[in-house]
Parts: structure tokens; sequence; C-alpha cells
């Protein structure tokens, strides 16, 4: 990293940022219980960031021997490049979050297949009927920024994902379902996740009817991480500066339930996207996002930090919106790291034990076709089941949820549960910590 900067800095530009990313992958996919693919990826490669006559040049390779071509190429970006409002990252006290796990790096073919094949197996031994899928990955990083002003680091983490699922056809009823865990840790519960299938199947096998209209709604921790897509958005420093996000301008204003605290947690051990800094060099730290519903602070990488006048909060990310991979070709820009609200009072059982009448809403399908940058959003409910008498009674099948966060999360919250799960975003990657929400007066159409 350090002859390329020296390189771009010999051809006379100003400034230079070079990012490096390795990173060797292991998969294994089973689908209707049996072995459908296994691969082994690897990617390497480097992406150059420098600054010529205030213009910003950009330019990645594969081939790290041609440094010669990397900067020829990011220089002629430079050319009609945007003009520059922020600088590179400077040496910085980095923290240490536990993000490598050796049991990962040690893990073989063979017991990635064992984990996924006893698991197909567990839902099997309930019910021979169901089409069951199950994947297990693993992955191996090394991820390095250097900067013309002194920063220069690297690290390593690992990564491990698994899924459970399963399809249920009984007439022209679909039952869809699944579990699974992503983090940097080898902390996955295989069993528990096939268990947590079999009760959603024989909990969803009876389909009900509700009466559509606006009802009493229990969000799980994985349909909080659904409709939280939207603060995700409202808060992204990109959508604050072009004046897209309704939270534009809103600091220190309360903006949600004096209930809600939520954090964004870049070092949070065994998360998901833990690391000791972004993507531009910017430690990684904890940020206070919401803290008793008040809007405390957007997400920023360098540039939109500069031109919000804010600090960065070293969520400066190359990574694919939902996958959240690493895409090495994409530029810095906010994205979300692992999301943590703080829990209520009443335990879980407790809060629906309260509930006469209601729906409990696990997951929502398509609600990425709302316009979730302000806030609103909609969709089918993929799994849901009808509460009565504080008890669920079966599936609610054809029906869709929606509403607008910030409206539904300042004036509708019921109560929030004392436990606090985790979960993943958008069907399973990711690791963020969320409670039960209880909602009140929920826009649900239905037939009925």
């Amino acid at each position: 990293m350090k002859k390329i900067i020296e390189r771009a800095l010999a051809r006379g530009v100003e400034r230079a940022e070079v990012f490096f990313y390795e990173n060797l992958e292991t998969d294994v996919e089973y689908e209707a219980g049996a072995l459908k693919s296994l691969s082994d990826t690897e990617e390497k490669g480097a992406a150059l960031r420098l600054v010529k006559d205030g213009k910003l040049g950009f330019a990645t390779t594969t081939r790290l021997e041609d440094i010669d071509g990397l900067v020829d190429n990011a220089l002629a970006t430079a050319a009609e490049g945007e003009p520059v409002t922020f600088e590179f990252s400077e040496a910085a006290e980095l923290p240490t979050p536990s993000i490598t796990d050796e049991r990962v790096k040690a893990l073989t073919v063979d017991e990635m297949m064992k984990h996924s094949e006893d698991a197909i197996a567990r839902v099997l031994d309930y019910e021979k009927q169901v089409n069951t899928d199950s994947a297990t990955a693993r992955r191996m990083q090394r991820i390095g920024v250097a900067t013309c002003r002194g920063f220069e680091a690297e690290f390593e983490r690992t990564a491990y994902e698994f899924y459970v699922g399963g399809l249920l056809i009984e007439g022209t009823s679909m039952l869809h379902t699944g579990a699974g865990y992503s983090g940097t840790e080898f902390g996955a519960d295989h069993a528990g996740l096939a268990a947590r299938t079999i009760d959603d199947i024989k909990r969803g096998r009876t389909n009900v009817d509700i009466s559509p209209g606006k009802t009493t709604v229990v969000l799980t921790p994985r349909a909080v991480a659904d409709i939280f897509l939207t603060l995700n958005l409202g808060v992204n420093g990109l959508y604050v500066d072009e004046g897209i996000s309704p939270l534009a301008g809103k600091l220190g204003e309360t903006i949600l339930d004096e209930r809600i605290t939520l954090r964004d947690d870049g070092i949070r051990s065994g998360g998901y996207f833990s690391a000791a800094f972004d993507d531009e060099g910017v430690p990684m730290q904890e940020t206070t996002v919401f803290e008793g519903g008040v809007l405390k602070s957007y997400l920023t990488d360098r540039r939109t930090a500069a031109k919000l006048h804010h600090a960065p909060t070293g969520n400066g990310l190359k990574a694919k919106r939902l996958i959240m991979s690493k895409e090495l070709g994409k530029t810095p820009s906010p994205e979300i790291t692992n999301w943590v609200m703080d829990g209520g009072e009443k335990p879980h059982d407790e809060l629906m034990s309260e509930i006469g009448s209601g729906v409990l809403v696990d997951s929502i399908m398509g609600i990425i076709m709302a316009n979730l940058a302000a806030g609103d959003f909609s969709g089918n409910l993929m799994y849901a089941l009808k509460i009565e008498n504080g008890k669920t009674v079966g599936r609610v099948k054809d029906a869709m949820i929606s509403g607008n966060v910030y409206e539904l999360f300042r004036d509708s919250v019921v109560a929030i549960s004392k436990e606090v799960e985790r979960t993943g975003i958008l069907g399973g990657i990711g690791s963020h910590w969320y409670p039960y929400i209880v909602l009140r007066d929920v826009s649900i159409a239905a037939k009925g």
C-alpha cells in the first residue's frame, strides 16, 4: 500500500489513499435437502483515491503488481472528478474489537456440510414433506488502509453464516420460514435454529382470517429489523446531505418514543460488521443514533461529514447494500454496522399475555419497494400469526402491513420487551440486536 502512495505522490498528486482487500470464502448450499453447490472463491485487490488539482480520482485493480496502471487510471478520472472537500485519514488510536475466531479458520468443508445436513435432518424428522434448504459459509478477510497523512493499518476478520429454512405446501397453502446466524464468531446454535424453523412451521400450519383495518401489532426482532430499514436510510449522511431524509436539520429533536434508544456499534464483539476501522481509515466506534427518542447523530463517511459539518462516525464502507459484502469498485459511503436497541421493562411473554387481539409480525416481504427514505414502509406479511387472548392461533395469509416509521414509533408504541435478540437484516445477513415492540393502530390490509 505504501508503494502505491509513494508512486502517486511522485506523479504530483496532492493527496492519496489506498484500500486493500483480501477475502477467502467457502460456501456450502443445500436445496430441497440435497447438496446444490460447494465453492471456494478468492478476491484480492486494491482501490486508489487521489486528489489532483483539487479533484478526486478513483481506480481499482486486481493486478497488484501493476502500480503504474492503477495510478494512471486514477489520474485519468481525476480530470473529470468532483471537487474534494474532505481530508483523508491521519494516524489515530484504533479500537481492538473481537472480530477473529480461530474456530472459523479451522472449519473444514466436511464440518460445514454436517452442520447443514444435521439441521435439515432435524426439520425432516418433524415433517418429511418440508422442502428444506440450508447454507453454511465462512469468510477470512484481510483489510488495510494507508494514506499520505500517516495512516497505515490492517486487520483480519473472520465471518460465519448459517441458515436453515423450509417450504411446506399443503393444498393451496404455501408456508415458508427459516432462521439464521451471521457474525465474526462461530456462534451459531445450529440445533436451536432448526428448532425455531420447526416451531414456526408448527404454529403456521393453521391458516386463519383477520379483519382488515388498524390493529395491535407485535413486531418480533426480525420484523423490527425489516422496518428499521427506513431508519437506516433516514440517518444516512448521504441522504441527509441530499435533502432526501426527513431527518435533515433535526439533530437534537425528539423523533421517536422516549423509550427508544438505538446505537450503531461498529466495535461490538462478534458483530458481523465490527472492525478496527472503516474502509477509509476512520476508527470504528459506538455511535448513539437515538437516545430517549432524541436524534443524536447521523452516520457519516468523510465526504458527508465534511458537507454536514459533522464528525465522521466510522461508517464509510465499500458495501453492497443489503448484502453488505465488500465491493472494491465502490467508493466509501455511509452504511450501518451493527444496530443495537435497548430493551424495555416487561418480558415478552408478559407483553403477549396482555393482548386481547392482534397480529404477531415476524417477517415482511417486499418492504424495499416502499419509499423507505421518507420513512414509509409496506409489504406482504411473509410470516405473521393472529393473536387471541394472548396466544397465537394460526397464520395470517394474504395480508399487507403499511405505515410510517416516524409516526408509528413516535405515537403508537405500547411496550418494548425486556429481551433483546440477535437478528439480521432482510433474511438474516448482519448482526443486529432488537427487542419485541408492541404497536397500536397499525394498518393491515387483508381479505376479511
